[in-house]
């Protein structure tokens, strides 16, 4: 469900506030979040998160009025996201090797390797916030909706890439 809202929200606000009030706008994202809420209830407690985060800017911008509020979603969600990550990072407790169990077993070498490799994705996610952060405060919204659409996946599809092509030569070297 957090890849259907980043998708949609950045095109859904800049068309419908070319037919609706900013306070419309702002109670269909609270209603579609709290709906969106209501069905991650029985899910992970961090499915949670997101929802509300929406429902708390969309109900800050129906009371302030204020286009920049709703504008700067993607930028305070980038935030959060990179909070965490180097939090997880700090902790030695990377939500990247949660994520890797999932699929498969790890090794305490590759354990190892992924909780050392978090500070790329803190990386990523810096870069990625900068750019969120000059599209907003930037006046062509075709920068804003693009970036905040998709464009900021190719910042972490470039790290990706990056990871996979050092940890191939990281554990080719290391056999």
């Amino acid at each position: 469900m957090n890849i259907v809202f980043s998708f949609a929200y950045a095109p859904f606000v800049f068309l419908s506030l070319k037919y609706f009030e900013i306070q419309t706008v702002s109670l269909i994202i609270f209603t579609s979040s709290l709906l969106w809420f209501i069905l991650s209830i029985k899910k992970d407690k961090n499915a949670l998160l997101f929802p509300l985060f929406y429902m708390g800017v969309s109900s800050v911008c129906f009371f302030a009025e204020n286009f920049m509020v709703l504008k700067s979603l993607p930028l305070l969600i980038s935030m959060l996201v990179g909070i965490y990550l180097f939090y997880s990072y700090l902790t030695k407790n990377s939500v990247i090797i949660s994520f890797a169990k999932r699929f498969k077993e790890i090794s305490l070498k590759e354990e190892r390797y992924i909780q050392n490799s978090t500070i790329l994705w803190v990386f990523a996610s810096l870069v990625n916030i900068l750019i969120h952060g000059f599209v907003l405060l930037d006046d062509n919204m075709d920068y804003w909706v693009i970036y905040s659409t998709f464009g900021w996946y190719f910042v972490f599809i470039t790290a990706f890439i990056i990871q996979m092509v050092h940890r191939k030569i990281f554990f080719k070297e290391t056999v």
